[in-house]
């Protein structure tokens, strides 16, 4: 199996988050308040001198409408979207029985994420009540890490059909 570079060159996301950053007008300290940091921490993903946690670069690409991937890469190295909703990439030597087996593995979690976000919507209509605050915040609370949730598990298939070289439906 050949070796694959999981380790994109950081100034692409240094240039890639100035430029979203510089597209909107905003200061670094206002990109900093949109996404919980401070100016210093977006100074440092700009110069490439720091990388941000994946929360914090899945915030950033939530805030600009892009994925992780798109954040990473470099114009000429992002992939193609072909006309019916998949990716296509150049191949990467990813021995075929293992990107199987990860996609396997990412559409198991994305139906047990979905079962496990109907299932709350089931309970919350059998105990809501209208005066139950904390209730309401637990509820909120679990929405934001399922939304997140979804939001990883696309920039995974993104990620899978980038290693695959195939072509990977995104929802």
């Amino acid at each position: 199996m050949s070796s694959i570079n999981l380790n994109p060159d950081p100034s692409f996301l240094a240039d890639n988050i100035r430029i979203l950053r510089k597209s909107r007008n905003w200061s670094q300290e206002e990109l900093a308040k949109q996404v919980g940091l401070n100016r210093g921490n977006i100074a440092s993903y700009e110069k490439g001198t720091a990388e941000p946690k994946l929360c914090n670069l899945l915030k950033i690409a939530q805030l600009f409408g892009v994925s992780i991937l798109d954040l990473m890469e470099s114009e000429d190295m992002k992939p193609e979207m072909s006309g019916n909703g998949t990716t296509n990439l150049p191949s990467s030597g990813m021995e075929p029985e293992t990107w199987a087996k990860l996609v396997e593995h990412a559409e198991e979690l994305e139906r047990v994420t979905d079962g496990i976000f109907h299932c709350h919507c089931f309970k919350m209509k059998l105990i809501a009540r209208d005066d139950d605050k904390d209730l309401k915040t637990i509820s909120n609370q679990f929405e934001q890490l399922y939304d997140a949730t979804r939001s990883l598990l696309k920039s995974h298939k993104e990620l899978l059909a980038y290693l695959g070289a195939r072509e990977l439906p995104l929802k």
